[in-house]
């Protein structure tokens, strides 16, 4: 079902790109064009804390959720009115994200995996924004992966778990704290991880992938700390090399982070799965709309501040949360 899931998210990703890129090569207006690109940022990463919130007290809604974020992006697909289309992309975008995460939180013991699930989604964005593939490419991938995802979830073992409470923890303050440190850290790193230079529009997008990916595994294997020391000393490794070769180490340390503060923010509030995984969807629009406000930032500030919010973060989840659960 993980690999469903995941080639799911490069498929709805990458849909959303092309239909999107189809708007700059007709004739429309430049400002419908980023009327376009912000209504459907705004709803697709903005909407996610609140539908995942209504699946986490509606989980047996989750198999149903998935074909409704589909077909909204099947009435997006016809070129017609452009903030029409922004709405219809970014709500079945916002409920896929929301569904398919708030499942992956919910059957991962890992690291690895909610790492693993999203990774795919920034080469399918890089795939279709650029035109390498056609909107339809995307669209028969999306029925197809949702076809094998409908079936495997007919089973018994699939409903079982999902109606299945899900453990909660007792909401506590230190873990409140821990939460917002790990929503800030995401917020910081989407303000330098997420753009990529136009003669390498397929390199870092791969780049994002391998980072989010291999800081689950890695996590899993050396522990949570040595990640996070590993992480840093990559980062700070990366500024001091110039050009393309820093760059890319950089983009690889920053993004191996996302995986380590979906993973411990669930841990922290294991009840709600949908909000968790909307929640660091939603941080990441800061980065999207104000990033050109932190470029006097140094670089060197924002890496020591993402090093010990995780940190802290993982302090207090050792302490206050299910830590065992999270291989910490």
């Amino acid at each position: 079902m993980l690999f469903l899931v995941t080639l799911l998210h490069f498929a709805v990703d990458g849909l959303c790109g092309a239909v999107l890129a189809a708007h700059d090569q007709a004739v429309v207006p430049y400002s419908d064009i980023v009327a376009l690109y912000a209504l459907y940022n705004l709803i697709a990463f903005g909407g996610q804390w609140l539908a995942g919130l209504v699946l986490d007290f509606r989980p047996h809604w989750l198999l149903g959720t998935f074909p409704l974020a589909i077909f909204c992006l099947a009435l997006a697909m016809p070129q017609g009115d452009v903030l029409l289309q922004a709405g219809l992309l970014g709500i079945g975008n916002c409920l896929f994200h929301a569904t398919a995460g708030s499942y992956v939180l919910r059957t991962s013991q890992s690291f690895s995996e909610p790492g693993i699930f999203v990774s795919s989604g920034a080469i399918g964005l890089a795939l279709g924004i650029y035109g390498f593939l056609s909107p339809m490419v995307f669209f028969v991938l999306c029925c197809g992966c949702l076809a094998g995802i409908l079936w495997l979830g007919q089973r018994k073992k699939w409903s079982a778990y999902i109606e299945q409470p899900t453990m909660k923890t007792r909401q506590s303050l230190p873990l409140i704290v821990c939460l917002v440190l790990l929503l800030a850290c995401v917020s910081l790193r989407g303000f330098g991880s997420g753009a990529s230079s136009a003669p390498f529009v397929l390199l870092f997008p791969c780049l994002f992938t391998l980072g989010k990916a291999l800081g689950g595994i890695c996590c899993d294997r050396i522990g949570y700390n040595k990640t996070l020391l590993m992480i840093f000393l990559m980062s700070f490794l990366a500024l001091q090399l110039e050009g393309l070769a820093g760059s890319m180490l950089l983009a690889v340390a920053l993004n191996m982070t996302m995986p380590l503060t979906l993973r411990l923010a669930h841990v922290c509030f294991p009840g709600y799965p949908g909000l968790i995984f909307g929640l660091t969807a939603g941080c990441l629009l800061p980065g999207l709309f104000l990033g050109s406000l932190l470029v006097t930032l140094k670089p060197q500030v924002a890496i020591v501040c993402v090093f010990l919010g995780l940190f802290a973060a993982g302090a207090l989840a050792r302490r206050y949360a299910h830590f065992e659960a999270a291989r910490l």
